[in-house]
């Protein structure tokens, strides 16, 4: 059974599986939060929120399974950073044309603002990323 997890004993664990298949290469100290989901004690999910400026903050995800993908799941992102951060706003970016990525984000409610030319780094190739964002008012999960 697929478990959240939260707190200090997962940061670390969770933050590194993310910022390894979410591409994250720049170092966010310990100034980020995460929720992360488990299986038998290993990560098979994640959301890392950085970037937190009081209105806005950047969500990023990995998963291994479609699994993860529970309605309850999904509420927890939205919660935290509409009700418990406080936010106004979330911003989260995938590769352009990226299918998968971007049918999850608008299936939740993200809509596409645009895309920044050759922004992240896969397999050390600079490409394209899709910008996603959502308000809280347009969100139907809070």
């Amino acid at each position: 059974m697929i478990r959240a997890v939260t707190g200090e004993r997962w940061k670390t664990k969770v933050g590194e599986y993310v910022k390894k298949k979410a591409h994250i290469h720049e170092d966010l100290d310990d100034q980020y939060e995460i929720i992360g989901f488990v299986e038998n004690d290993e990560v098979v999910g994640g959301l890392l929120f950085s970037g937190y400026d009081g209105h806005n903050i950047w969500v990023h995800l990995a998963l291994d399974h479609p699994r993860v993908c529970k309605r309850s799941f999904i509420k927890m992102l939205f919660e935290y950073c509409f009700n418990t951060a406080k936010c106004g706003r979330i911003t989260a970016m995938c590769k352009n044309g990226y299918e998968r990525n971007e049918r999850l984000l608008k299936g939740v409610g993200f809509t596409k603002e645009g895309v920044v030319r050759k922004v992240m780094k896969i397999d050390d190739e600079f490409v394209d990323g899709a910008i996603y964002g959502i308000l809280k008012e347009d969100c139907k999960w809070v």
